[in-house]
């Protein structure tokens, strides 16, 4: 995907000198003028379902609103549409058609859904790790095949076969509408991982990795049945119900005794939930709006005798305000607790891994039964969205993209509490923090590519590279 990425700076410097400004606008009407919806049209969708789209918009045919009602639907329709990650480009446009009728037209430029991925991943926790010790041997390999928009009905069908250190066969298929109402879906998703290394414990805040490289260390086999509620068009609630089994060597419990349950082989099953509230104009990378999200995971059901009984809360609320055009300004707030007084090691998920990182900290993982995170942004504009054409490439799929680049003033600050292993990871029980400078490069296919500079409260400077918005 990180090669993948870079092909879109490659056109862009082909493309660039056709550069132009995009062109969203709608036709004017009148203030306060009660305007009738006649008709719908919609054309550029030639493999997206009409139904797909026209859920995705605020208003239907036949309903009755003011100007300003219209409008303000009309533009909350666009993002919706932009944030399901179907289209590279959408424009709405309300023309009237007689005194108190209009009708809307929605032009849609649909994105690549296929796509056979090459699997070249790192076993370490992130790149920026990896590239510390830059061992090849430490690589993986295989093909992700992803087909998003499968029958054009918005589902999500993956088949990953990875081999290399670590090997993994998974299979996932999600359907956002399986009733009328276009409100309840359905997923599904299994696979096996089998492991010739993995972590065990966690000293001087840095993971402790333990392989053998003539058997399997870590197996695991699992199953997850989803089942989705979406009301309307900002909230969603996710349930899942999850059965996994695990068979772990023995020296991983010889090496240390609070990795599992004293034991090498079992069996569990979960239940989760997940709420998202998402206000954002452009979700892979934010500008305006506010996102929050609820999360409960109980591990263990108390059904297969494994003792397995391990509960998470996860709480995040994002907030993004532009400031005065070209300056932006963006913070969030992420708590995390274990309510379980006990938690074996490989069940942890502390400060480190996504989506709980800490900008200045992306070497570390700092384990503890709660976190709390804050990040925030003062983003200045640097180049303005653009759109371009590549003047070799006539598919629109490609051909037409956009892009944009922003400066951002970093300050992040975190506190993890522990009182299992404080002792032996001293970030623990403290106030850490970091500040520094990134630069975002944003295009399409929700492509986002930073570049960060930080230094953190051991003085320690560093450069990472990011996939994601920092925020």
């Amino acid at each position: 995907m990180f090669r993948f990425k870079l092909y879109f700076i490659f056109l862009l410097l082909l493309a660039a000198i056709n550069s132009s400004a995009q062109d969203v606008n709608y036709q004017a009407i009148k203030p306060d003028q009660k305007l009738v919806v006649n008709n719908i049209y919609i054309k550029g969708n030639k493999i997206t379902k009409r139904f797909i789209i026209l859920r995705e918009i605020e208003v239907k045919k036949g309903d009755t609103l003011t100007e300003r009602t219209l409008m303000n639907r009309l533009k909350e329709s666009r993002y919706n549409l932009l944030n399901r990650s179907l289209f590279n480009f959408v424009n709405i446009k309300p023309i009237i058609t007689s005194s108190n009728k209009v009708n809307i037209y929605v032009s849609v430029v649909e994105r690549w859904y296929v796509w056979p991925i090459p699997i070249i991943k790192y076993t370490d926790l992130n790149f920026n790790a990896w590239w510390v010790k830059k061992e090849i041997s430490r690589i993986d390999y295989g093909i992700n095949l992803r087909v998003n928009n499968f029958r054009g009905r918005m589902e999500n069908l993956v088949v990953l076969l990875q081999d290399g250190f670590n090997k993994s066969v998974q299979l996932s298929w999600e359907v956002p509408y399986v009733n009328k109402k276009e409100t309840w879906g359905l997923g599904f998703k299994a696979g096996a991982v089998i492991n010739h290394e993995t972590d065990y414990i966690n000293l001087d805040d840095k993971l402790v990795f333990f392989g053998e490289t003539n058997k399997f260390i870590k197996k695991n086999l699992f199953v997850t049945l989803t089942a989705t509620y979406r009301p309307g068009f900002k909230k969603l609630n996710s349930f899942y119900l999850s059965y996994d089994n695990y068979n772990f060597a023995d020296t991983l419990l010889a090496l240390n005794p609070s990795f599992a349950y004293k034991r090498s082989k079992f069996s569990y099953l979960s239940l989760r939930y997940n709420f998202k509230l998402d206000y954002r104009d452009y979700a892979p990378y934010p500008l305006d709006g506010y996102y929050f999200e609820l999360d409960f995971h109980q591990y263990g059901l108390g059904l297969l005798g494994s003792g397995v009984n391990f509960l998470t809360a996860y709480v995040l609320y994002d907030q993004y305000f532009p400031i005065h055009k070209p300056w932006y300004f963006a913070y969030n707030v992420t708590v995390r607790t274990e309510l379980n007084r006990y938690s074996p090691y490989f069940l942890k998920k502390g400060l480190g891994y996504a989506p709980t990182t800490l900008r200045g900290y992306q070497l570390y993982v700092i384990n503890g039964r709660w976190m709390t995170l804050f990040h925030s942004n003062l983003k200045y504009e640097l180049i303005p969205k653009k759109v371009v054409q590549v003047p070799f490439i006539h598919s629109e799929k490609f051909g037409k993209l956009f892009y944009s680049v922003y400066v951002n003033l970093i300050f992040d600050a975190g506190y993890v509490s522990d009182h299992q292993t404080y002792r032996e990871n001293p970030l623990a029980n403290k106030l850490i923090y970091g500040t520094g400078l990134g630069l975002d490069f944003v295009s399409y296919y929700d492509t986002v590519i930073g570049l960060e500079y930080t230094i953190n409260r051991e003085n320690e400077k560093n450069f990472f590279i990011s996939l994601v918005a920092p925020i």
